[in-house]
């Protein structure tokens, strides 16, 4: 997902005009982010149902930690039956993010009931390619890129994070800047100082290109495939647009703000901002092929099915009851 850039006032405006604070670099130079980040909290994108407000007091933050902390996140009931929210490693010791000394309940701040403005149109395109995936499984290619392993967009734009492996390293080198994700071991280069690319040269994850506000590095980033942008209309001419502004707020966070205009997708831009904390590390192999049985598996029983197709339709049909006993008499 991405973005694009009217910001007005309030909390965004104070996040986009911030400026150098303890940890930056010295007078005369640019903050060096190089360093092993992550955006582990149990603070995610879009509100949570029983949270009504972006801001929480610390009563409502202590009763949300206590009923999350430590637990998987909610998944999809197809997931939970097959045992998914229980046999992954979850990363939720965490609280709740602070940013300014608020407690966000949501990294999205606008809109402001805090959830993604897909459009009536995308809504129902995604439900109906999700009932066509449920269905076809005669090809890896009908899956989704994360069923193959092959997702890259861990380092954004724009950032974020999913209950585990949310570790981010940075290398910052003269005018280059390179993110580096645990999660699908992703990779983007922002080129500083640079123009974009033809409008016709178009990149997985997009053009990344950044220049310096002060002591915050502005990142644009366009030229998205069709695949990125995801057009409902089938739309490929069709590109979209995100800026992402990244300061340090002290030696151990970074700030870090964004939005996202994507007209095929979304109602309106939509933005956020979000605390990056140091971490020690290291980060480890996201070795999603080496395990992916899940696709291996689902490929080789349908082509079991397609060969013993009486076989699978008696696998598939619902099992009956078993017989009640008929109690003793004077029961």
């Amino acid at each position: 997902m991405r973005r694009g850039l009217i910001f007005g006032g309030g909390l965004l405006a104070l996040a986009l005009g911030s400026t150098a604070m303890a940890g930056s670099a010295a007078p005369g130079k640019h903050p060096d982010f190089t360093g092993l980040w992550t955006t582990s909290s149990l603070t995610g994108l879009e509100r949570p149902d029983d949270l009504k407000t972006l801001t929480l007091t610390e009563a409502q933050a202590a009763a949300y930690e206590k009923a999350h902390r430590g637990k998987p996140p909610e998944t999809s009931p197809e997931t939970a039956a097959i045992g998914g929210d229980t046999s992954e490693w979850w990363e939720t010791n965490v609280g709740l993010a602070r940013i300014r000394g608020q407690i966000r309940s949501s990294w999205l701040v606008a809109p402001a009931d805090g959830q993604l403005p897909v459009s009536k149109e995308a809504k129902a395109f995604s439900k109906a390619r999700s009932a066509r995936r449920k269905a076809s499984i005669d090809n890896p290619e009908d899956r989704s890129p994360s069923e193959r392993c092959i997702a890259t967009d861990g380092a954004g734009p724009p950032l974020g994070n999913g209950g585990y492996n949310d570790n981010l390293q940075i290398v910052q080198a003269g005018d280059h800047l390179a993110l580096y994700a645990e999660w699908m071991a992703s990779l983007r280069i922002v080129r500083i100082g640079a123009r974009h690319l033809p409008p016709g040269q178009r990149q997985t994850n997009g053009d990344s290109v950044a220049y310096w506000d002060g002591d915050v590095l502005v990142i644009e980033t366009t030229n998205f495939t069709p695949s990125d942008i995801d057009s409902p209309r089938g739309d490929r001419k069709a590109d979209m647009r995100t800026i992402e502004r990244l300061s340090r707020v002290s030696p151990t966070e970074l700030l870090y703000a964004f939005s996202v205009t994507n007209p095929e997708v979304f109602s309106q831009t939509w933005q956020g901002e979000m605390i990056v904390t140091a971490t020690k590390g290291p980060l480890y192999e996201y070795a999603c092929h080496e395990g992916n049985y899940g696709l291996a598996n689902m490929l080789a029983g349908a082509r079991y099915a397609d060969a013993h197709p009486e076989a699978a339709k008696a696998a598939a049909a619902p099992t009956a009851a078993a017989p009640t006993a008929a109690k003793p008499a004077g029961q």
